[in-house]
């Protein structure tokens, strides 16, 4: 027992290691994916099947641009944009610098676009798809859009707060940095699965009039998750994940999901309208 207990421990060191720049978790990313794959158009429909195979859905390819993080390094400043806190808009020239480790998100957002619609051969425009379905999610995760603190990996916080899926169980406890809290935990918190969080985003958020807002571009949707970081940055009270912590986020969270199934929806209707020479 005690062998187990040590190996789990160390495999989630492990893992939050090198999860420190880690997007929404795996139901994040499928929330978003499904929400626009409800919302395809029938020809970017027909190019998804063509370019993944009949059958397979976005959901299943959205967590592809992390799995491949360590053996291409070159992307991994792709997932992130690191405004700063004393700022509201994003600057190329200060916060998507070229690395070794590449530049930002928006950047990357921009490339993808431009191969998407259509880029040389038919594997390109397939990286390109499972680049947008994971980037598109990435940018609206809040604290992926603030630089300050490591965007939010060295905030350590206290879970104490009563989960929405279960409000009559004992509060949640527990201790995390607040990047992995937006990451993951208060997704899982909120519903007893990614596809029951879809459905409650389909009647509750969707309808709302924010979310049929024009689509942007991917630097005014990073200029907008850098707007939900610093607010709830500024919301965390002595540390504490409380319930009124959770009251605030749970209306962002959802918005920012919601936002980001509709524009990767959009962002796909899009750009796989053009007909590719292969």
């Amino acid at each position: 027992m005690r062998r187990r207990l040590v190996a789990s421990f160390l495999f989630n060191a492990a893992f939050l290691h090198s999860c420190a720049a880690c997007a929404w978790g795996p139901d994040g990313h499928a929330i978003v994916a499904e929400l626009a794959q409800r919302r395809l158009e029938p020809h970017a429909a027909r190019e998804v099947a063509r370019l993944l195979g009949r059958g397979a859905s976005l959901a299943s390819i959205s967590m592809w641009a992390d799995d491949v993080r360590d053996a291409r390094p070159e992307t991994g400043n792709w997932h992130f944009v690191d405004i700063p806190a004393g700022s509201t808009r994003y600057d190329a020239a200060r916060d998507c610098r070229p690395t070794p480790r590449g530049d930002c998100i928006v950047a990357a957002l921009d490339r993808v676009r431009d191969a998407l619609g259509c880029a040389n051969d038919i594997t390109a425009r397939r990286e390109a798809l499972r680049l947008a379905v994971h980037l598109v999610a990435d940018v609206h995760q809040p604290f992926h859009a603030i630089g300050d603190e490591r965007g939010g990996n060295d905030v350590r916080v206290e879970l104490a707060f009563h989960p929405a899926k279960c409000p009559r169980c004992a509060a949640r406890h527990g201790r995390e940095n607040l990047h992995a809290t937006w990451d993951s935990t208060l997704i899982a918190a909120t519903a007893k699965n990614w596809g029951a969080y879809v459905t409650r985003l389909e009647e509750r958020r969707l309808p709302d009039a924010d979310t049929r807002r024009g689509t942007g571009s991917p630097a005014q949707w990073a200029e907008e998750a850098h707007a939900g970081a610093r607010d709830m940055r500024a919301a965390l009270a002595g540390g504490v994940v409380d319930d009124a912590y959770y009251a605030k986020a749970l209306p962002v969270l959802d918005r920012q999901l919601a936002l980001a199934g509709m524009r990767l929806a959009s962002f796909l209707n899009t750009n796989l309208a053009r007909r590719c020479p292969f």
